[in-house]
Order: structure tokens, then C-alpha cells, then sequence
């Protein structure tokens, strides 16, 4: 019987594992393991706490178990001295298998004692990177026929906490690498801008208005974040069109204008070298393409363009519109919008059309990230 619980917890820690090492989602993985850590010990609850940026106090982060009247009692949890003392400060695990009569908490006028935090039992494990302790992890109530918690459980949930502590450096890691791709792809963007005087801040005002689009249209955090990237992104391929062509104040010749369409394909090249770059790719090739097949560089149709690059497209026409260039004076904000909403169906789709508009009457022309 021995072995088919340590092939369960195996298999637990595996699955946990699993989610760790191919998520930077700190969420996902928080939620995973409560679950887990709730079903591996049958317990009626399990709640993550962190501490907070003082190094001191421990704030609820994630729960599975209580219900809404319960939070607020629940969140207490993090002010017990024993748990701060024991837990946090001196790394060390504590299970109370019988709450009421134990000698340290039936002196403390706890939340519990009123039937508004119903707990009898808990399990506290401390969430330990190399250097310091991060938070705890507390599963209480145990539940079946031996309702008391024994040391297999506890190192169950210690190799569990061990986990969490994993997925917050991943996710603070991640973090970090994000605002050092942000603060990269800034400086790309300013390098397409600094090439044409006529479309200096082109690139961050196309980024803004496509994430405007987007939370209108209720898109995910994750196509969001892409957006964000391919946004700023759409024009580095202009860094392989000569200045002669980008700079031109007349028409373009039908050459020139054959060489300034590959600018979407020759971003494609520069951007793909970078790890990652898949998942922001569609936004920077398809930015030109028309709904109705009639654009460049791939005379894409319909659904075939990329949400992305359908989002793109309104965001950069609106901004080309509003915007004064050698061949044309800028329209008006109302003007502009208009062109693009009788555009709609031929060069925009008229979802994302219909997006921009509520978007930019709501917000009574202000845009904001």
C-alpha cells in the first residue's frame, strides 16, 4: 500500500513539474498546485501566501476551498506570530492537528473560534529559494478517516512548495527578460523612425492604437503582450529599404514602390533570429494585407491574415492618415476614421473596423495603453 501512495505522490510531482518547467505563467501554476496540494492530502482547503515587499508581512496570493464570507477571516492566517515566527523566520514546517486545544493558538482570539474561518487542523510549509523564505504554503482541515497530518504529508507539500518557489523565479526571471526585450524592441522601433523624418513616434503610435482595438475586442493578456511587440515592431524591415526610397517626397516609381512592399518579408528575416519571435512574426508580415486579397506582400484574404495583422493594418493606416507626409497633407481624426470605416470590407476587416470606431468615440480621441 506503502508504494502505490509514493507512485501517487510521484505522479503528482511530475504533473507539477510538467506545468513548472514549460510555463512562465505564475497563475497557471499557483492554481495547479493548490488544486494538487487540496487533492493529494484530502484536505477541505489549501491558500499560497507571500510576503509582501517589506520582507515582513504575508499576503494572501491564491486560495482554493473557502468560500467569499471566508477571505477576509482567511487572510488573517497571515498575521499569526506562530506561523510568522515558526514558518517564515525560522524555516521550519508546522502542522496543528487540533486548532482549539493547541497550546500556543487556544490563547489567541482567532477568527475560527466564531465558526468564520472553520479550520481545526493545518499544514504550513515554508516556500524557500537558496537565500531567504518567499512566502508559505498551509493546507487545512484533513478530511477522511485519519484526519491528522503526519510528516509523509509534510514533505509532500514541502517538494510542492518547493515548486511554487521555482515558478516565482521562473516568473520573476521571465519578468525581467521582458523588460529587456521591451526596452530592445524601443530602441529597434526608434531606429525605423530615426530613417523617415515624416513618421518619427510612428511606431509607438501604432502600437498604442492596436492594443486600444484589441481591449475593445476583449482579446487575451497573452495576444495583448504579442501585439504589444508586433505593434512597435510592424516597420523594421524599412531598416533594409534604402533612404532614398523611404525618404522620397514625391510618388514612388512602380520599382520603388515594389521595393518599399517587401519591407513586411524583410522584417520577417530580422525579427525571426530572435528566441521567440514566432508568436509575433504574423503582426509584422501581414500589416499590409487587404481583406480582399488585394494587398501585400502574400495577397492574403479574409481569415487567412492574421488577427494580428488585421489589427495592425487599421492602427497604421489611422496613424499614416493623421499624420502629414511629402505626397499628402494629414486628414483630421473624424476624417480619417471615416475613410477607414469606408474601407471596411474591401482593405480592413469589419470586425476590427467596428472595434476601432467604438474604440475611438469612447475614449473621445484619446488613446491610451
Amino acid at each position: 500500500m506503502k508504494s502505490t501512495h509514493k507512485d501517487k505522490d510521484l505522479k503528482i510531482l511530475l504533473d507539477i513539474s510538467r506545468t513548472v518547467s514549460s510555463s512562465i505563467n505564475f497563475d497557471e501554476v499557483k492554481d495547479l498546485i493548490l488544486a494538487k496540494a487540496r487533492w493529494a492530502l484530502k484536505t477541505d482547503h489549501a491558500s499560497l501566501f507571500l510576503l509582501g515587499e517589506d520582507g515582513r508581512h504575508l499576503m494572501l496570493a491564491g486560495v482554493k476551498g473557502f468560500n467569499k464570507n471566508e477571505m477576509d477571516n482567511l487572510a488573517l492566517l497571515g498575521s499569526w506570530e506562530r506561523i510568522n515566527y515558526q514558518v517564515v523566520r525560522q524555516k521550519s514546517p508546522l502542522i496543528v492537528n487540533n486548532l482549539i486545544s493547541h497550546p500556543v493558538f487556544k490563547k489567541e482570539k482567532l477568527p475560527f473560534a466564531k465558526r468564520e474561518l472553520p479550520l481545526n487542523s493545518f499544514l504550513s510549509v515554508p516556500l524557500q529559494t537558496k537565500v531567504k523564505v518567499i512566502g508559505v504554503l498551509i493546507v487545512s482541515n484533513r478530511k477522511g478517516h485519519r484526519r491528522v497530518f503526519t510528516k509523509e504529508d509534510q514533505r509532500l507539500l514541502m517538494a510542492m512548495a518547493n515548486h511554487v518557489s521555482i515558478a516565482l523565479l521562473n516568473a520573476g526571471l521571465y519578468k525581467d527578460l521582458g523588460e529587456m526585450l521591451m526596452s530592445t524592441v524601443k530602441s529597434l522601433a526608434n531606429a525605423i523612425d530615426a530613417k523617415d523624418p515624416y513618421t518619427h513616434g510612428h511606431s509607438e503610435r501604432v502600437m498604442k492604437y492596436s492594443l486600444s482595438i484589441a481591449k475593445k475586442m476583449k482579446l487575451t493578456k497573452s495576444f495583448i503582450d504579442r501585439l504589444r511587440l508586433s505593434g512597435l515592431l510592424h516597420d523594421i524591415g524599412k531598416i533594409g529599404i534604402k533612404d532614398a526610397i523611404l525618404g522620397k517626397k514625391e510618388r514612388l516609381t512602380k520599382e520603388e514602390a515594389e521595393v518599399m512592399r517587401k519591407h513586411p518579408l524583410i522584417g520577417v528575416k530580422i525579427i525571426s533570429s530572435m528566441v521567440g519571435s514566432e508568436k509575433i512574426l504574423c503582426g509584422i508580415s501581414d500589416h499590409h494585407e487587404w481583406i480582399n486579397g488585394k494587398g501585400y506582400p502574400r495577397r492574403l484574404k479574409g481569415k487567412k491574415i492574421s488577427l494580428e495583422g488585421r489589427i495592425i493594418a487599421i492602427a497604421d493606416a489611422f496613424d499614416a492618415l493623421t499624420t502629414d507626409r511629402p505626397y499628402q497633407k494629414k486628414f483630421s481624426s473624424k476624417a480619417a476614421c471615416l475613410e477607414i470605416a469606408h474601407s471596411a470590407g474591401t482593405q480592413f476587416d469589419p470586425r476590427v473596423t467596428k472595434a476601432f470606431l467604438r474604440s475611438f468615440s469612447e475614449k473621445n480621441q484619446v488613446w491610451q495603453t
